[in-house]
């Protein structure tokens, strides 16, 4: 045999050993994306429940969703010491609030209230630690 041949030999065996590896290489591959694939989760159009409540990883903070019984909701965020610094609540008659709490006491309030002819009035009140009103808008909403 010429040293052509044999040279002709040993890229022959190269390229077939190259081609078993490229072939191995994808199966591998293939396997590993079909392995790891996960099926499609179905997303449901819509949740339905009294309340839902959502943990952080640590459980420190969490927010909750909360409908009543006698009609209110509201969405409340606790921190890791159980209080409620910051709530965003709905009257069952459609009025909303946005409270921010200290020393587990609504301190300063946003939101409509009833006013005294009966209407809506948007109203701002900072409370004491006994949750009475110190302070609110003096003047009326003119709207």
């Amino acid at each position: 045999m010429s040293s052509l041949e044999i040279k002709i030999q040993k890229l022959e065996r190269k390229n077939r050993l190259l081609t078993c590896a490229v072939i191995m290489l994808g199966l591998t591959l293939s396997a590993l994306f079909l392995v790891s694939a996960k099926p499609a989760q179905k997303i449901p159009d819509e949740i339905v429940a009294h309340s839902i409540r959502v943990v952080g990883e640590y459980a420190k903070n969490s927010a909750q969703l909360v409908a009543t019984r006698d009609g209110f909701v509201g969405l409340f965020f606790n921190n890791s010491e159980g209080e409620t610094p910051f709530s965003v609540m709905m009257t069952p008659s459609g009025k909303a609030s946005i409270d921010f709490s200290g020393d587990k006491h609504i301190r300063l309030s946003l939101g409509v209230v009833d006013a005294k002819n009966g209407e809506d009035e948007y109203s701002l009140q900072l409370k004491d630690r006994n949750f009475k009103t110190i302070w609110q808008v003096p003047v009326s909403n003119p709207y």
